[in-house]
């Protein structure tokens, strides 16, 4: 047998039991429970037949009553939402005040701590001696290239995602870098 003929067989059946209603009865119990079911309970005589109605096949309709319509809740929105009431700090974690960072390809990691953390999307950017040099989507971390050696001031600035930008106190690094003679 070919698919087809499968297909078409099944959906024949399919159509044939859905069509056959079932009758259905009702009745209550002794303490008071009523029930429903395919066949009357034997020990009572007082089960009463149900008119079951079943739609036609492809004709299927909803009627609905206006005393029972459901109009569903919405979720309360948060007082927070989009950051516009929350006072964010923000520091540097890393590296700390004074220390002294062996930069021989001019790479540093700079980490900022931000609390609250901020919800959506924000940037972090790094500015060195008043200079942006890097900046980061939606992470505390970033990687600075192309630092030269010596003294520098560091800042991080949090720029949320409603436009609020926070600065963090600035510190003070120094870089080594080793310079081959030639």
């Amino acid at each position: 047998m070919n698919l087809t003929k499968i297909i078409i067989f099944s959906c024949v059946l399919l159509g044939i039991s859905c069509v056959q209603a079932e009758d259905v009865y009702k009745w209550v119990d002794s303490n008071g429970v009523t029930h429903y079911g395919d066949n009357p309970q034997n020990s009572n005589k007082k089960a009463t037949m149900v008119n079951v109605q079943t739609p036609k096949l492809g004709n299927v309709s909803v009627q609905s009553s206006s005393s029972t319509s459901y109009t569903p809740q919405r979720p309360p929105v948060r007082a927070d939402f989009g950051n516009q009431n929350l006072n964010y700090n923000i520091s540097i974690s890393s590296p700390s005040n004074g220390e002294e960072i062996r930069a021989n390809n001019g790479t540093i990691v700079v980490s900022a701590n931000v609390t609250p953390k901020p919800q959506g999307n924000y940037a972090i950017r790094v500015f060195i001696d008043n200079s942006l040099y890097a900046s980061s989507s939606n992470t505390q971390r970033v990687e600075v290239e192309g630092v030269p050696r010596g003294e520098h001031t560091i800042m991080v600035k949090l720029q949320t995602q409603d436009g609020k930008i926070i600065a963090s106190e600035p510190i003070n690094v120094v870089v080594l870098r080793v310079v081959a003679k030639k």
